[in-house]
């Protein structure tokens, strides 16, 4: 059984050859699809209940703290 969870994408914009106009999607944003075992779901689910937050907003919150200590870290380590 999979589930998939979505992750928010970076906007994209849409430019038209014949009339050089962008258009942008405003308010839209692409998904993309992310499959994890149930034990995995299972332990999102009960972060989320502690959380007072949706699957999404989690993920954001937990990848971004993880990319910003990544990101610390190897600063810190072409410091030294």
């Amino acid at each position: 059984m999979n589930i998939y969870l979505y992750i928010s994408a970076k906007r994209y914009k849409i430019t038209t050859m014949n009339n050089n106009m962008d258009h942008k999607r405003v308010g839209k944003e692409i998904r993309k699809s992310l499959a994890v075992d149930p034990a995995t779901y299972n332990l999102l689910q009960e972060i989320c209940n502690m959380e007072h937050r949706s699957k999404i907003d989690q993920l954001k919150v937990l990848i971004q703290k993880e990319h910003n200590r990544l990101k610390t870290s190897s600063l810190e380590n072409e410091i030294v």
